[in-house]
C-alpha cells in the first residue's frame, strides 16, 4: 500500500505510518491546495500509485472511488462529511475518522471566552494598549476600576447546550473553578452526567438556570435554530453567551437584539452565519461582543491527536482487528471483521 497524505500529520505520526506503507505527502497547509475536483484528485493518486487516502477536506466521491482502487481512507475530521460513506462501504473500503480530535482545543477556547467576558480582559488590555491608562486623579481611576470590575466563575451556573466530547470537557474545566454545571443533551447517557457531577436538565431548564450559556451541538437538522426568540426570552437578564459550535443553532435576529439590547450582557462568538466573518459584521461592531474567526480547533496539538488516531486505526485494522475510529461499521462484514 501507498498513502497519499493531504492532511496535516506530525513527523512522529508520519514515521509511524511509514512502518506500514510508503507515504507521499502533499499537506494542504503547505501546498495551499484542496482537491475539490475529484477527477484531478484521482489523476494525482494514479500518478503517485497511491491506494490509501489520508485527507482532511478533499472531496472523495464517486469520481475518485470509481477511478482508483482505494484500500482504505482516513479522514481527519470529527465527521467525514467530505467522503461518500455509502459508496465506500459498498466497495468494502473502511473509512477512519477522528472524533473529538479538537475537543480539548475548543473546550480551552470556551473557557478562555468565559474568563475574558467575566473579567473584561479584552477591554482591559485595549485600555492599556491604547494609552488610556492616564489618570488625573482618584475619580478617573475609580471610573476605570468600576468599568473593569467583573464576576467570578466560582458559584456561577454554566449552562451547556450539548454534552458530547466538547461539552463534557468544558464541564470539567468550569467545575474546577468552583462553578456549577447544568447540561441539556437528549442523546447523552445519564451515567455521563452522574460521573462528572453535572445536573441534567431539559433545554428550558438549562436556559433559565445559566449565568453563562455555552453551545456545543453539531450542525445537523435537529439543532438548526434550536435557540430562537422563545428560548432567548427564558435567559436571565445579564447572562453571558458563548458559541464555539455552529451559528446555525441560533436564530440570528433575536440573538442580535438580545445582545444589542443588553439582555445578554456580553457574547463571545467563534462561529458566524457567513464566514469568514467580516469587520463590518453587525455582531462584530457591538461593543459587548468578542469575535474570533473560527479558530476553536486551531492548535498544534490537534495535528498530533489526529495523527495518533488515524495511525491507531490503521495499525489495528492491519492486525485484523476492529479499528477504534471506524466511520462506516457496516463495512466490517465485507472485511471479515
Amino acid at each position: 500500500m501507498k498513502a497519499f497524505v493531504t492532511a496535516s500529520f506530525d513527523a512522529r505520526s508520519l514515521a509511524r505510518l511509514g512502518k506500514h506503507m510508503d507515504v507521499h505527502v502533499e499537506d494542504w497547509r503547505v501546498t495551499k491546495n484542496i482537491f475539490f475536483d475529484g477527477k484531478q484528485f484521482a489523476q494525482r493518486l494514479g500518478e503517485e500509485g497511491c491506494d490509501v487516502i489520508l485527507c482532511e477536506i478533499d472531496l472523495v466521491h464517486a469520481d475518485v472511488l470509481d477511478a482508483v482502487d482505494v484500500k482504505l481512507i482516513g479522514c481527519c475530521r470529527g465527521e467525514p462529511v467530505n467522503i461518500d460513506l455509502a459508496l465506500a462501504t459498498a466497495k468494502g473500503i473502511p473509512v477512519f475518522h477522528t472524533p473529538a480530535r479538537n475537543a480539548d482545543a475548543v473546550a480551552d477556547l470556551t473557557l478562555c471566552f468565559m474568563l475574558t467576558l467575566a473579567r473584561h480582559v479584552y477591554d482591559a488590555v485595549s485600555f492599556v494598549k491604547n494609552g488610556e491608562n492616564r489618570f488625573g486623579g482618584a475619580g478617573d481611576f475609580l471610573k476605570m476600576y468600576e468599568a473593569m470590575t467583573g464576576v467570578e466563575l466560582y458559584g456561577r451556573t454554566v449552562g451547556l447546550v450539548g454534552f458530547g466530547a466538547i461539552g463534557q470537557r468544558v464541564a470539567r474545566r468550569v467545575l474546577a473553578f468552583g462553578a456549577k454545571a447544568v447540561a441539556y443533551d437528549p442523546y447523552a447517557k445519564p451515567e455521563v452526567f452522574e460521573k462528572l457531577g453535572v445536573q441534567r436538565g431539559e433545554l428550558d431548564d438549562v436556559l433559565r438556570a445559566a449565568d453563562f450559556l455555552t453551545l456545543h451541538v453539531p450542525d445537523v437538522e435537529q439543532t438548526k435554530n434550536m435557540i430562537g426568540a422563545r428560548e432567548l426570552a427564558l435567559l436571565k437578564d445579564g447572562v453571558y453567551f458563548i458559541n464555539t459550535a455552529r451559528a446555525a443553532a441560533v436564530e440570528e435576529e433575536p440573538l442580535y437584539e438580545a445582545v444589542r439590547g443588553g439582555r445578554i450582557k456580553a457574547a463571545a462568538m467563534d462561529v458566524f452565519w457567513n464566514e469568514p466573518v467580516q469587520p463590518d459584521n453587525r455582531f462584530v461592531l457591538l461593543p459587548n461582543v468578542i469575535a474570533t474567526p473560527h479558530i476553536g480547533g486551531a492548535t498544534t496539538d490537534v495535528v498530533v491527536h489526529q495523527g495518533d488516531m488515524i495511525c491507531e486505526s490503521i495499525e489495528t485494522y492491519l492486525r485484523g482487528e476492529r479499528p477504534p475510529y471506524l466511520a462506516n461499521p457496516d463495512v466490517l462484514p465485507k472485511l471479515g471483521l
